[in-house]
């Protein structure tokens, strides 16, 4: 091992030197390194040094990424095949620490690498029932990856699988909340003269030639949409949840899958805990679609209706009348979620009636779903109010008087926010209108560039010329798919 060290630590050069290496030297170099690594044989890779230390001790990976790569990897099929030399545990500290660390600009020429390593990770915590363990690492390599997280990959859906599996929800948080606004191989992009770039767009070095994502088809978009809202649904971020859900039932598909469907019905359940009445479905919606959605979820929309305009007994009656139908959706949860609401948007809506209110007669004038009668004191009454004004869903507060039953008074409009917080909400939205305006030029750059989105752009063209009206991107004269439309889902209802 001690020979190969100085060609191992080849690239690049360290410490750096004073004038930086140009794309071309940065490439050429890089290019040089891997295929002089990639030929050494991996039996080759697996000595330790003469002082008893084991390479990947001995290299940082966030330097030479190339040569940790391949020595990980050599390891890693030592282990496979059964090396008694290669000790797992220890072996999964080598990956958790190299997802963590990884150099993101030398990962680009190493995407089918990277993908060994994702996939290995993610196997091998599942193998021992561990599946939090690869949450921390593969989020964090996502970001390194692409610190936008503009762009989705095949290793975001392996991402939010695990955090389901192992209900482990706030530690995907900083990739889920980022918007994606990309799909890898979705435009017929010009390729970049040098992977190395600095101020390369993640579209350009994230694709599936790139090794770095597998292909998206119909199915993992929708699937990734969907595990996010459940992710969100567990954080009980209602707000969140909507929105991916509602990208997975806008989908422009040519039919109405299983999981869309399925999305439908979360949706319909997480509208109602977020706005406490049944919602509209988004324009882009188109007619068939939503007929489909109307028959399927009938159960489903008939509880949200109860629940506007339905009493409390009526609404536990039907929920518990459709036991097996939420259990077999695995939405039972949702549904208890929705009984608890109840009440809590009855308590919020005597604000447009009352700007004060007894205790008393609050319990007098609500109703829990949950019970499908009223609680049983001003006591129960008092304690679920004060937790609303806690968690920050009711805008109000709780006044004691010496002589008298407790005295509710709303608050009026929303809470007024600090300077400091305001300073904080102008700042954070004027970086993401920053962010989307850069993005938006992007996007039109990559658009110039697709084949299917010109030949779209012509028809509409020429239908204007013969008086034929643009019909929009949810009706039947949608024929530009910025994702190839393979591998529709089976089980279309």
């Amino acid at each position: 091992m001690d020979d190969l060290l100085p060609k191992l630590l080849a690239f690049p050069p360290h410490p750096p030197p004073q004038t930086p290496l140009s794309d071309f030297q940065y490439d050429e170099g890089i290019r040089n390194q891997i295929s002089t690594v990639g030929k050494i044989p991996e039996k080759n890779l697996l000595p330790q040094t003469s002082g008893g230390e084991n390479a990947l001790d001995v290299i940082n990976p966030a330097i030479n990424t190339v040569p940790y790569i391949y020595i990980l990897l050599a390891h890693i099929n030592a282990a496979q095949k059964g090396n008694k030399g290669v000790n797992w545990d220890t072996l999964w500290a080598k990956i958790a620490n190299f997802l963590e660390t990884f150099d993101g600009r030398q990962i680009r020429y190493l995407g089918k690498e990277f993908t060994q390593i994702i996939e290995t990770a993610v196997t091998l915590a599942r193998s021992n029932n561990q599946s939090i363990l690869a949450i921390g690492p593969i989020r964090t390599a996502l970001l390194r990856l692409d610190p936008s997280g503009s762009i989705l990959t095949s290793t975001h859906l392996h991402l939010v699988e695990l955090a389901l599996e192992a209900r482990d929800y706030e530690t995907v948080l900083p990739v889920i909340d980022k918007f994606i606004y990309h799909f890898p191989g979705a435009t017929n992009q010009p390729r970049p003269k040098f992977l190395c770039e600095l101020g390369l767009s993640p579209t350009a070095y994230i694709t599936p030639e790139s090794k770095l994502t597998a292909k998206l088809n119909h199915q993992d978009v929708l699937e990734y949409f969907m595990y996010s809202g459940m992710v969100y649904i567990g954080l009980r971020k209602w707000e969140s949840a909507l929105e991916c859900l509602e990208n997975a039932i806008t989908y422009p598909a040519k039919d109405v899958s299983k999981i869309m469907v399925e999305a439908y019905k979360k949706w319909i359940l997480v509208g109602l805990l977020l706005e406490g009445k049944p919602l509209n479905l988004p324009k882009s919606t188109s007619s068939s679609v939503a007929k489909s959605y109307h028959v399927v979820a009938k159960p489903y929309e008939t509880v949200a209706q109860i629940f506007e305009t339905g009493t409390a007994s009526r609404l536990k009656a039907e929920v518990e009348a459709g036991q097996k139908i939420w259990q077999g959706d695995c939405n039972m949860g949702l549904m208890l979620s929705v009984l608890s609401a109840y009440q809590k948007f009855q308590i919020r809506n005597l604000a447009d009636i009352y700007s004060k209110i007894s205790i008393p007669e609050v319990n007098n004038l609500t109703m829990s779903a949950e019970t499908g009668g009223k609680l049983q004191s001003p006591a129960l009454a008092e304690q679920l109010v004060q937790s609303m004004i806690s968690e920050g869903s009711l805008n109000a507060t709780l006044s004691h008087p010496p002589n008298g039953p407790a005295i509710l008074t709303f608050g009026l409009g929303a809470p007024i926010m600090t300077e400091d917080q305001m300073q904080k909400e102008l700042q954070a939205s004027k970086q993401r209108i920053q962010f989307l305006t850069q993005e938006i030029k992007t996007t039109d750059r990559l658009l110039t560039y697709d084949k299917e989105y010109v030949k779209y752009m012509q028809k509409l063209k020429k239908n204007a010329k013969n008086g034929v009206t643009d019909q929009g991107i949810s009706g039947p004269d949608m024929d530009w798919n910025p994702i190839e439309d393979e591998d529709i889902m089976a089980g279309v209802f």
